[in-house]
């Protein structure tokens, strides 16, 4: 799995169960909101414990724990210059 998957199904299961930023940082916890937000949508990385308390939130296997766990390549898959929508 690509860290862009794994993005994608976090995404996914939090659209399904209706979960807030708000809720998932309060589950998850030990950093900032922004920085944990940043973390989810592949632009940062988590500690250990911090990836493991999303893999249970999340139900994430250990190898997408570890990717959580990693320094992204941070702005990859975004086209630059950047563009904006009409």
């Amino acid at each position: 799995m690509t860290r862009a998957e794994l993005t994608e199904k976090i995404l996914d299961i939090k659209r399904e169960k209706g979960w807030s930023w708000k809720h998932i940082h309060e589950k998850i916890g030990g950093t900032s909101p922004v920085l944990l937000v940043g973390a989810l949508l592949g632009q940062m990385k988590l500690t250990k414990p911090q990836a493991a308390n999303a893999a249970d939130l999340f139900g994430l296997s250990k190898a997408e724990a570890a990717l959580l766990n990693e320094v992204p390549m941070r702005g990859a898959g975004v086209p630059m210059p950047p563009t904006d929508p009409l």
